[in-house]
Protein backbone atom coordinates (compact mmCIF):
# COMPACT_ATOMS: atom_id res chain seq x y z
CA UNK A 1 0.00 0.00 0.00
CA UNK A 2 1.49 3.39 -0.69
CA UNK A 3 2.07 6.37 1.64
CA UNK A 4 -0.73 8.44 0.00
CA UNK A 5 -3.54 5.45 -0.01
CA UNK A 6 -3.79 4.93 4.36
CA UNK A 7 -6.36 3.14 5.91
CA UNK A 8 -9.01 4.94 7.89
CA UNK A 9 -7.65 5.10 11.45
CA UNK A 10 -4.38 3.96 10.65
CA UNK A 11 -1.35 4.30 13.22
CA UNK A 12 0.68 7.16 11.78
CA UNK A 13 0.19 9.82 9.63
CA UNK A 14 1.09 10.00 6.16
CA UNK A 15 3.74 12.45 5.20
CA UNK A 16 1.55 13.77 2.65
CA UNK A 17 -0.34 15.22 5.34
CA UNK A 18 2.52 16.74 7.20
CA UNK A 19 3.63 18.64 3.67
CA UNK A 20 0.07 19.68 3.34
CA UNK A 21 -0.30 21.07 7.44
CA UNK A 22 3.17 22.85 7.72
CA UNK A 23 2.72 24.78 4.18
CA UNK A 24 -0.61 25.86 5.23
CA UNK A 25 0.48 26.51 8.79
CA UNK A 26 3.35 28.46 7.11
CA UNK A 27 1.24 30.64 5.06
CA UNK A 28 -0.60 31.52 8.32
CA UNK A 29 2.76 32.40 10.30
CA UNK A 30 3.30 34.85 7.37
CA UNK A 31 0.44 36.99 7.99
CA UNK A 32 -1.03 36.10 11.49
CA UNK A 33 1.13 37.24 13.99
CA UNK A 34 0.74 41.05 12.04
CA UNK A 35 -3.25 41.65 11.47
CA UNK A 36 -3.55 43.31 14.21
CA UNK A 37 -1.11 45.63 13.96
CA UNK A 38 -1.92 46.26 10.21
CA UNK A 39 -5.30 47.65 10.85
CA UNK A 40 -4.14 49.72 14.51
CA UNK A 41 -1.36 51.31 11.97
CA UNK A 42 -4.88 52.12 9.63
CA UNK A 43 -6.01 54.28 12.80
CA UNK A 44 -8.22 51.86 14.69
CA UNK A 45 -9.95 52.49 17.66
CA UNK A 46 -9.99 50.37 20.35
CA UNK A 47 -13.91 49.20 19.71
CA UNK A 48 -12.63 49.09 15.70
CA UNK A 49 -10.00 46.56 16.85
CA UNK A 50 -12.57 44.66 19.39
CA UNK A 51 -14.99 44.36 16.31
CA UNK A 52 -12.14 43.17 14.13
CA UNK A 53 -11.39 40.55 16.67
CA UNK A 54 -15.21 39.70 16.79
CA UNK A 55 -15.13 38.99 13.33
CA UNK A 56 -12.23 36.77 13.33
CA UNK A 57 -13.44 34.83 15.49
CA UNK A 58 -17.50 34.38 14.33
CA UNK A 59 -16.69 34.40 10.97
CA UNK A 60 -14.47 31.20 10.51
CA UNK A 61 -17.03 29.76 12.49
CA UNK A 62 -20.53 30.45 11.38
CA UNK A 63 -20.27 28.71 8.59
CA UNK A 64 -18.39 25.24 9.81
CA UNK A 65 -21.38 23.02 10.67
CA UNK A 66 -22.43 23.58 7.04
CA UNK A 67 -18.96 22.53 5.50
CA UNK A 68 -18.51 19.89 8.67
CA UNK A 69 -21.96 18.16 7.67
CA UNK A 70 -21.61 18.06 3.76
CA UNK A 71 -17.91 16.56 3.64
CA UNK A 72 -19.08 14.05 6.53
CA UNK A 73 -22.17 13.57 3.83
CA UNK A 74 -20.65 13.80 0.44
CA UNK A 75 -17.08 12.43 1.01
CA UNK A 76 -14.72 14.11 -0.81
CA UNK A 77 -13.17 15.84 2.02
CA UNK A 78 -9.85 16.87 0.29
CA UNK A 79 -11.51 18.52 -2.34
CA UNK A 80 -13.09 20.67 0.63
CA UNK A 81 -9.67 21.35 2.03
CA UNK A 82 -8.29 22.48 -1.16
CA UNK A 83 -10.95 25.04 -2.08
CA UNK A 84 -11.03 26.37 1.64
CA UNK A 85 -6.78 26.46 1.72
CA UNK A 86 -6.52 28.55 -2.13
CA UNK A 87 -9.55 30.89 -1.22
CA UNK A 88 -8.94 31.65 2.06
CA UNK A 89 -5.20 32.16 1.97
CA UNK A 90 -5.37 34.25 -1.27
CA UNK A 91 -7.69 36.40 0.23
CA UNK A 92 -4.61 38.24 2.04
CA UNK A 93 -3.35 39.23 -0.69
CA UNK A 94 -6.47 41.70 -0.81
CA UNK A 95 -5.54 42.69 2.23
CA UNK A 96 -2.93 45.46 0.87
CA UNK A 97 -5.78 46.97 -0.76
CA UNK A 98 -7.82 47.89 2.72
CA UNK A 99 -7.84 51.56 3.40
CA UNK A 100 -9.82 52.10 6.24
CA UNK A 101 -10.64 49.45 9.13
CA UNK A 102 -13.71 49.31 7.56
CA UNK A 103 -12.62 48.01 4.57
CA UNK A 104 -10.04 45.69 5.99
CA UNK A 105 -12.89 44.66 8.93
CA UNK A 106 -15.06 43.64 5.67
CA UNK A 107 -11.90 41.58 3.96
CA UNK A 108 -11.16 39.80 7.00
CA UNK A 109 -14.58 38.45 7.51
CA UNK A 110 -15.07 36.92 3.66
CA UNK A 111 -11.59 35.69 4.10
CA UNK A 112 -12.37 33.83 7.46
CA UNK A 113 -15.50 32.60 6.17
CA UNK A 114 -13.83 31.25 3.19
CA UNK A 115 -11.25 29.71 5.57
CA UNK A 116 -13.94 28.33 7.59
CA UNK A 117 -14.08 25.55 4.20
CA UNK A 118 -10.67 23.93 5.45
CA UNK A 119 -10.83 24.06 9.10
CA UNK A 120 -13.43 21.13 9.79
CA UNK A 121 -12.61 19.35 6.45
CA UNK A 122 -8.86 19.38 7.30
CA UNK A 123 -9.26 17.76 10.72
CA UNK A 124 -12.36 15.55 9.61
CA UNK A 125 -9.64 14.06 7.15
CA UNK A 126 -6.66 13.65 9.96
CA UNK A 127 -8.79 11.96 12.37
CA UNK A 128 -9.90 9.13 10.05
CA UNK A 129 -5.98 8.82 9.07
CA UNK A 130 -4.94 7.65 12.45
CA UNK A 131 -5.76 4.92 15.56
CA UNK A 132 -7.58 6.34 18.73
CA UNK A 133 -4.76 4.98 21.06
CA UNK A 134 -2.74 7.34 18.92
CA UNK A 135 -4.57 10.42 18.50
CA UNK A 136 -2.65 12.61 21.14
CA UNK A 137 0.78 11.40 20.17
CA UNK A 138 -0.27 11.59 16.11
CA UNK A 139 -1.26 14.95 16.91
CA UNK A 140 1.37 16.06 18.92
CA UNK A 141 3.48 15.02 16.36
CA UNK A 142 1.71 17.20 13.45
CA UNK A 143 1.59 20.15 15.88
CA UNK A 144 4.91 20.02 16.00
CA UNK A 145 6.17 19.88 12.58
CA UNK A 146 3.05 22.70 11.44
CA UNK A 147 3.90 24.61 14.39
CA UNK A 148 7.64 24.64 13.37
CA UNK A 149 7.00 25.80 10.01
CA UNK A 150 4.30 28.72 11.57
CA UNK A 151 7.57 29.53 13.42
CA UNK A 152 10.18 29.81 11.07
CA UNK A 153 7.46 31.97 8.61
CA UNK A 154 6.84 34.42 11.27
CA UNK A 155 10.62 35.11 11.93
CA UNK A 156 11.19 35.56 7.97
CA UNK A 157 8.31 38.15 7.90
CA UNK A 158 9.30 39.91 10.79
CA UNK A 159 12.86 39.93 9.05
CA UNK A 160 11.29 41.35 5.47
CA UNK A 161 9.14 44.01 7.42
CA UNK A 162 12.47 45.30 9.04
CA UNK A 163 14.45 45.45 6.04
CA UNK A 164 11.41 47.44 4.03
CA UNK A 165 14.68 47.50 1.10
CA UNK A 166 13.71 44.38 -0.22
CA UNK A 167 10.25 45.48 -1.38
CA UNK A 168 11.60 47.95 -4.22
CA UNK A 169 14.17 44.88 -5.50
CA UNK A 170 10.53 43.14 -4.92
CA UNK A 171 8.58 45.34 -7.12
CA UNK A 172 11.41 45.33 -9.78
CA UNK A 173 11.25 41.85 -10.25
CA UNK A 174 7.72 42.75 -11.73
CA UNK A 175 8.48 45.05 -14.08
CA UNK A 176 5.83 47.46 -14.86
CA UNK A 177 3.51 44.83 -13.61
CA UNK A 178 4.73 45.71 -9.60
CA UNK A 179 3.24 48.77 -9.50
CA UNK A 180 -0.38 47.36 -10.44
CA UNK A 181 -0.06 44.47 -8.81
CA UNK A 182 1.02 45.83 -5.12
CA UNK A 183 -0.18 49.23 -3.95
CA UNK A 184 2.06 52.17 -3.16
CA UNK A 185 1.65 55.46 -2.09
CA UNK A 186 2.34 54.40 2.31
CA UNK A 187 5.29 53.75 3.11
CA UNK A 188 3.90 51.64 6.56
CA UNK A 189 1.56 49.68 3.88
CA UNK A 190 4.49 48.57 2.09
CA UNK A 191 6.32 46.71 4.77
CA UNK A 192 3.27 43.82 4.49
CA UNK A 193 3.75 43.07 0.82
CA UNK A 194 5.56 40.70 0.49
CA UNK A 195 4.44 38.51 3.61
CA UNK A 196 1.04 38.37 2.37
CA UNK A 197 1.92 37.85 -1.08
CA UNK A 198 3.98 34.87 0.22
CA UNK A 199 0.78 33.78 2.05
CA UNK A 200 -1.56 33.70 -1.13
CA UNK A 201 1.23 31.84 -3.71
CA UNK A 202 1.89 29.01 -0.70
CA UNK A 203 -1.86 28.59 -0.59
CA UNK A 204 -1.91 27.72 -3.98
CA UNK A 205 0.84 24.83 -3.68
CA UNK A 206 -0.58 23.47 -0.45
CA UNK A 207 -4.29 23.57 -1.88
CA UNK A 208 -2.85 21.69 -4.56
CA UNK A 209 -0.77 19.09 -2.52
CA UNK A 210 -4.06 18.55 -0.66
CA UNK A 211 -5.56 16.51 -3.37
CA UNK A 212 -2.37 14.26 -3.02
CA UNK A 213 -3.74 12.76 0.07
CA UNK A 214 -6.01 9.86 -0.61
CA UNK A 215 -8.96 9.29 2.17
CA UNK A 216 -10.77 6.05 2.82
CA UNK A 217 -13.14 5.47 -0.46
CA UNK A 218 -16.81 4.79 0.14
CA UNK A 219 -18.29 1.38 0.37
CA UNK A 220 -20.19 0.70 -3.03
CA UNK A 221 -24.26 1.91 -2.05
CA UNK A 222 -22.74 3.44 1.08
CA UNK A 223 -25.01 6.10 1.83
CA UNK A 224 -24.87 9.20 4.47
CA UNK A 225 -27.67 11.40 5.40
CA UNK A 226 -26.43 14.50 7.40
CA UNK A 227 -25.62 14.60 11.02
CA UNK A 228 -27.61 16.02 13.28
CA UNK A 229 -25.91 18.85 13.28
CA UNK A 230 -28.51 21.31 14.97
CA UNK A 231 -29.07 18.47 17.38
CA UNK A 232 -25.48 18.17 18.67
CA UNK A 233 -26.32 20.80 21.02
CA UNK A 234 -29.69 19.95 22.23
CA UNK A 235 -28.60 15.97 23.09
CA UNK A 236 -27.60 15.30 26.28
CA UNK A 237 -23.88 13.57 26.33
CA UNK A 238 -20.02 14.60 26.77
CA UNK A 239 -20.30 16.54 23.47
CA UNK A 240 -22.49 18.56 24.84
CA UNK A 241 -21.60 19.17 27.94
CA UNK A 242 -17.51 19.83 26.67
CA UNK A 243 -19.08 22.39 24.63
CA UNK A 244 -20.88 24.75 27.28
CA UNK A 245 -18.01 23.76 29.70
CA UNK A 246 -16.00 26.06 27.73
CA UNK A 247 -19.03 28.86 27.91
CA UNK A 248 -17.27 30.92 30.42
CA UNK A 249 -13.50 30.29 29.94
CA UNK A 250 -14.09 31.20 26.06
CA UNK A 251 -15.36 34.77 26.76
CA UNK A 252 -12.82 35.61 29.39
CA UNK A 253 -10.00 34.61 27.09
CA UNK A 254 -11.61 36.42 24.47
CA UNK A 255 -11.98 39.51 26.35
CA UNK A 256 -8.39 40.39 26.72
CA UNK A 257 -7.61 40.11 22.40
CA UNK A 258 -8.10 43.16 21.69
CA UNK A 259 -5.65 44.92 24.03
CA UNK A 260 -2.43 42.39 23.54
CA UNK A 261 -1.53 44.91 20.30
CA UNK A 262 -2.11 47.68 22.16
CA UNK A 263 0.31 46.92 25.07
CA UNK A 264 3.35 45.93 22.61
CA UNK A 265 2.62 48.85 20.11
CA UNK A 266 1.36 51.52 21.77
CA UNK A 267 2.89 51.01 25.87
CA UNK A 268 6.34 49.40 24.88
CA UNK A 269 6.29 50.88 21.00
CA UNK A 270 7.47 47.10 19.79
CA UNK A 271 8.37 47.29 16.24
CA UNK A 272 7.26 44.46 14.17
CA UNK A 273 10.08 42.54 14.46
CA UNK A 274 9.85 42.58 18.23
CA UNK A 275 6.05 41.39 17.49
CA UNK A 276 7.41 38.42 15.45
CA UNK A 277 9.54 37.38 18.01
CA UNK A 278 6.99 37.71 20.63
CA UNK A 279 5.46 35.38 18.26
CA UNK A 280 7.59 32.94 17.76
CA UNK A 281 8.49 32.49 20.92
CA UNK A 282 5.08 31.44 22.03
CA UNK A 283 5.78 29.09 18.67
CA UNK A 284 8.86 27.54 19.96
CA UNK A 285 7.42 26.60 23.27
CA UNK A 286 4.36 25.16 21.66
CA UNK A 287 6.44 23.29 19.37
CA UNK A 288 8.45 21.74 22.36
CA UNK A 289 5.61 20.67 24.22
CA UNK A 290 2.83 19.41 22.35
CA UNK A 291 4.50 16.20 21.46
CA UNK A 292 5.41 15.22 25.56
CA UNK A 293 1.66 16.48 26.04
CA UNK A 294 0.15 14.89 23.28
CA UNK A 295 2.03 11.77 24.76
CA UNK A 296 0.88 12.61 28.19
CA UNK A 297 -3.05 13.16 26.75
CA UNK A 298 -2.90 9.31 25.74
CA UNK A 299 -1.86 8.15 29.03
CA UNK A 300 -3.34 9.90 31.49
CA UNK A 301 -6.22 11.45 29.87
CA UNK A 302 -7.53 14.89 27.69
CA UNK A 303 -8.95 16.60 31.14
CA UNK A 304 -5.76 17.12 32.85
CA UNK A 305 -4.57 18.53 29.94
CA UNK A 306 -7.05 20.66 29.39
CA UNK A 307 -7.53 22.28 32.60
CA UNK A 308 -3.54 22.97 32.66
CA UNK A 309 -3.72 24.68 29.47
CA UNK A 310 -6.67 26.78 30.30
CA UNK A 311 -5.12 27.51 34.41
CA UNK A 312 -2.14 28.83 33.31
CA UNK A 313 -4.00 31.19 30.33
CA UNK A 314 -5.05 33.27 33.21
CA UNK A 315 -0.93 34.67 33.77
CA UNK A 316 -0.86 36.05 29.82
CA UNK A 317 -3.28 38.91 30.48
CA UNK A 318 -1.65 39.11 34.21
CA UNK A 319 1.86 40.17 32.77
CA UNK A 320 0.59 42.52 29.89
CA UNK A 321 -1.35 44.44 32.59
CA UNK A 322 2.37 44.45 34.33
CA UNK A 323 4.80 44.34 31.57
CA UNK A 324 6.94 47.87 31.66
CA UNK A 325 9.21 46.06 29.05
CA UNK A 326 9.03 43.39 26.10
CA UNK A 327 10.76 40.86 28.51
CA UNK A 328 7.45 40.76 30.63
CA UNK A 329 6.02 39.76 27.01
CA UNK A 330 8.13 37.35 26.37
CA UNK A 331 7.59 35.39 29.12
CA UNK A 332 3.69 35.95 28.87
CA UNK A 333 3.98 34.73 25.14
CA UNK A 334 6.34 31.65 26.25
CA UNK A 335 3.48 30.75 28.82
CA UNK A 336 0.73 30.88 25.97
CA UNK A 337 2.60 28.56 23.99
CA UNK A 338 2.81 25.97 26.94
CA UNK A 339 -0.89 26.37 27.59
CA UNK A 340 -1.81 25.74 23.70
CA UNK A 341 0.36 22.85 24.08
CA UNK A 342 -1.78 21.30 26.46
CA UNK A 343 -4.99 22.04 25.61
CA UNK A 344 -5.41 22.45 22.59
CA UNK A 345 -4.50 18.67 20.78
CA UNK A 346 -6.39 17.54 24.11
CA UNK A 347 -9.16 19.64 23.24
CA UNK A 348 -8.89 18.29 19.83
CA UNK A 349 -8.53 14.61 20.82
CA UNK A 350 -11.67 14.92 23.04
CA UNK A 351 -13.88 15.51 20.48
CA UNK A 352 -12.80 12.50 18.55
CA UNK A 353 -13.55 10.55 21.43
CA UNK A 354 -16.51 10.83 22.11
CA UNK A 355 -17.70 11.71 18.41
CA UNK A 356 -19.22 9.14 15.82
CA UNK A 357 -16.38 8.29 13.20
CA UNK A 358 -18.97 9.30 10.36
CA UNK A 359 -19.70 12.56 12.05
CA UNK A 360 -16.36 13.96 13.62
CA UNK A 361 -16.33 16.84 11.02
CA UNK A 362 -19.58 18.09 12.25
CA UNK A 363 -18.69 17.80 16.08
CA UNK A 364 -15.85 19.89 15.17
CA UNK A 365 -17.60 22.81 13.35
CA UNK A 366 -19.98 22.51 15.87
CA UNK A 367 -17.87 23.18 18.58
CA UNK A 368 -15.90 25.83 16.83
CA UNK A 369 -19.14 27.78 15.59
CA UNK A 370 -20.03 27.48 19.39
CA UNK A 371 -16.98 28.71 20.91
CA UNK A 372 -16.58 31.24 17.84
CA UNK A 373 -20.06 32.95 18.50
CA UNK A 374 -19.24 33.22 22.17
CA UNK A 375 -15.92 34.37 21.03
CA UNK A 376 -17.33 37.52 19.34
CA UNK A 377 -19.10 38.53 22.26
CA UNK A 378 -16.06 38.20 24.97
CA UNK A 379 -13.55 40.55 22.44
CA UNK A 380 -16.53 42.91 20.85
CA UNK A 381 -18.08 43.69 24.49
CA UNK A 382 -14.42 44.22 25.70
CA UNK A 383 -13.24 47.02 22.95
CA UNK A 384 -16.62 48.72 23.04
CA UNK A 385 -16.19 48.91 26.52
CA UNK A 386 -12.63 49.98 26.64
CA UNK A 387 -13.70 53.05 24.22
CA UNK A 388 -16.42 53.51 25.93
CA UNK A 389 -14.42 54.13 28.96
CA UNK A 390 -12.10 56.71 27.34
CA UNK A 391 -15.31 58.15 25.21
CA UNK A 392 -17.03 59.09 28.75
CA UNK A 393 -13.91 60.64 30.24
CA UNK A 394 -14.16 57.39 32.95
CA UNK A 395 -10.97 56.12 32.32
CA UNK A 396 -7.84 57.86 30.44
CA UNK A 397 -6.50 55.08 27.30
CA UNK A 398 -4.13 53.39 29.70
CA UNK A 399 -6.69 52.79 32.68
CA UNK A 400 -9.13 51.40 30.13
CA UNK A 401 -6.67 48.79 28.67
CA UNK A 402 -5.11 47.99 32.12
CA UNK A 403 -9.31 47.36 33.51
CA UNK A 404 -10.03 45.28 30.66
CA UNK A 405 -6.93 42.94 31.20
CA UNK A 406 -7.40 42.99 34.50
CA UNK A 407 -11.16 41.77 34.17
CA UNK A 408 -9.98 38.94 31.73
CA UNK A 409 -6.98 37.65 34.01
CA UNK A 410 -9.65 37.07 37.20
CA UNK A 411 -12.41 35.19 35.11
CA UNK A 412 -9.69 33.23 33.09
CA UNK A 413 -8.55 32.07 36.41
CA UNK A 414 -11.69 31.47 37.87
CA UNK A 415 -13.39 29.82 34.48
CA UNK A 416 -10.38 27.16 34.35
CA UNK A 417 -11.52 25.13 37.28
CA UNK A 418 -14.86 24.84 35.01
CA UNK A 419 -13.18 21.79 33.29
CA UNK A 420 -12.06 20.02 36.05
CA UNK A 421 -16.21 18.63 35.65
CA UNK A 422 -15.46 16.80 32.51
CA UNK A 423 -15.69 13.04 32.71
CA UNK A 424 -13.28 11.17 30.24
CA UNK A 425 -15.48 8.85 27.35
CA UNK A 426 -13.22 6.18 28.47
CA UNK A 427 -10.90 4.59 31.31
CA UNK A 428 -7.13 5.74 31.61
CA UNK A 429 -4.64 3.68 33.79
CA UNK A 430 -2.37 6.08 34.90
CA UNK A 431 -2.93 9.91 36.55
CA UNK A 432 -0.61 13.14 35.95
CA UNK A 433 0.00 12.68 39.46
CA UNK A 434 1.41 9.21 38.88
CA UNK A 435 3.55 9.92 35.90
CA UNK A 436 5.46 13.07 37.46
CA UNK A 437 6.17 10.80 40.21
CA UNK A 438 7.53 8.31 37.66
CA UNK A 439 9.39 11.11 36.28
CA UNK A 440 10.95 12.61 39.83
CA UNK A 441 11.65 8.66 40.47
CA UNK A 442 13.50 7.99 37.45
CA UNK A 443 15.70 11.22 37.69
CA UNK A 444 16.55 10.29 41.35
CA UNK A 445 17.53 6.68 40.45
CA UNK A 446 19.82 8.48 37.40
CA UNK A 447 21.24 10.82 39.49
CA UNK A 448 22.44 7.83 41.57
CA UNK A 449 23.94 6.18 39.06
CA UNK A 450 27.70 6.20 38.76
Amino acid sequence: MSELEPPCEMQKLPASVYAVGSLTMFAQGLYGPFLNTYILDMGANYAELGVFRSVGNISPAILQPAWGAASDKLGHTKAFVAFGTITGLFMVYLFLWAWTPLDMIVLYAIQCILFSVQIPTWLSLVGCLMHESKRGSELGRLGMVTNLASLVATLVAGAIMVYPSVIPVFKSFWGTFGNVLFPSGQVWREVYIVPFYMTAMIGIVASILSLKINERPRMNGERRGFPPVLKLLTRPGDFRKFCFTATFFSFAMSMAWPFFIVVQREWLGNTLFEIAVASAISTVMTVAMTIPFGRLSDRVGRRPLIFTGRFLLFFVPLLYLMATDTFLIYVSNAIAGIATAASVNANTAYIYDVAPEGERGSHVAVYNTFTGIVFLFGSLISGIMGQLFIDTGLLGAHQSVFTMLGISTVLRFIASFVYLDLKEPRVYHSTIWAEFRALVHRRRHDSETP
